[in-house]
């Protein structure tokens, strides 16, 4: 064999080289119990789903276990702390959702930087936001609202689960695309902002469609619009406020991120298992029971979901002057 050939073989087996390490790192992968890292209580579609995938790849993949840690505070800034600076060895992830981006562009204390800190890993479930109002509001549809929120100015009000919130910054990004101005209520959480709606508190909500599933069920409330791009499947007669307001979509998605500096072979085997999961019948069935659909994608594609939400939320949050801390 020439020099020249031997150089160039040399060249081609050099990726492979590398590349070999990392695959059987990926194959040994996880030599002990993995953790999902949950930044919310117990109970919630979060913390309902990472348990649900959690118990799905341990029976997948033999010999390994994932289990579910809660540590809930600060809108998910303790949980995120703890995994950015936990080993990057595959062993710890967060499960979280839009909160912990929003958190630290909405806090001035908080004490990570997601994009640098956190690597996205999969989306597992996304789900749209929807306009909530009691049976017997007098508008109906989105053209209907829009008209009746011009007409009342601030004597409108629509409650969501606290500022900064996902559903208070997708509101206020409503209002900057359609003028409208009503006064936005913060409550302590989702369940309260629904129990303001049903007493008559305020006007509207702005929730996902999870919360109040019994009073829509039961038709004391009604989803005036969802934010998703188009309809859901699973609710094809309640229309989208893009079909009125074109460009208006905003997802909430729950999802896994890990510590920046995880082996990618490690992430990309993860996020091939848990795509598998996604796809198994019952998991979508309880996805699509929370109002949501399996995440689609894969790691590219939440990375550049991520990406976004990051340079949308923060567009908002300065051009708004939001601040919490």
């Amino acid at each position: 064999m020439s020099v020249i050939t031997r150089r160039k073989a040399a060249r081609l087996a050099a990726p492979l080289l590398l590349l070999g390490p990392g695959i059987a790192r990926a194959q040994a992968w996880p030599a002990r119990p993995v953790r999902f890292v949950v930044g919310f209580a117990p109970g919630g579609v979060n913390d309902i789903m990472a348990r649900i995938i959690a118990g799905k790849l341990t029976e997948r993949m033999a010999g390994s276990q994932f289990i579910v840690e809660n540590r809930p505070g600060a809108s998910t800034q303790v949980a995120a702390d703890h995994v950015a600076r936990a080993a990057p060895d595959g062993l710890t992830f967060l499960y979280t959702s839009p909160s912990t981006l929003i958190s630290v562009l909405v806090n001035r204390t908080a004490t990570i930087d997601p994009m640098r800190a956190l690597a996205p890993v999969i989306m597992a479930q996304s789900a749209p936001l929807a306009l909530v109002s009691r049976a017997d509001f007098p508008a109906r549809t989105v053209p209907e609202f829009l008209e009746l929120a011009r007409a009342r100015g601030q004597a409108l009000t629509v409650s969501h689960p606290g500022t900064g919130a996902i559903n208070h910054l997708a509101m206020v990004l409503l209002s900057r695309q359609t003028g409208i101005d009503p006064t936005l209520v913060p409550y302590t959480g989702n369940q309260p902002s629904i129990t303001a709606l049903m007493r008559g508190e305020v006007d509207l909500a702005h929730d996902g469609l999870s919360t109040p599933r019994p009073q829509l069920l039961e038709g004391r409330l009604r989803a005036i619009a969802v934010t998703s791009a188009e309809r859901l499947p699973t609710h094809p007669d309640i229309p989208t406020f893009a079909e009125t307001v074109p460009g208006h979509e905003v997802i909430f998605w729950g999802g896994l991120l890990a510590p920046a500096a995880t082996p990618p072979a490690i992430l990309d085997r993860l996020a091939d298992e848990v795509e598998a999961v996604l796809r198994q019948q019952d998991v979508i069935d309880r996805i699509r029971g929370f109002g949501g659909e399996p995440g689609q994608g894969g790691r590219a594609g939440f990375a550049r979901a991520y990406a976004a939400d990051w340079e949308k939320w923060g567009r908002v949050v300065r051009e708004n002057g939001i601040q919490t801390g």
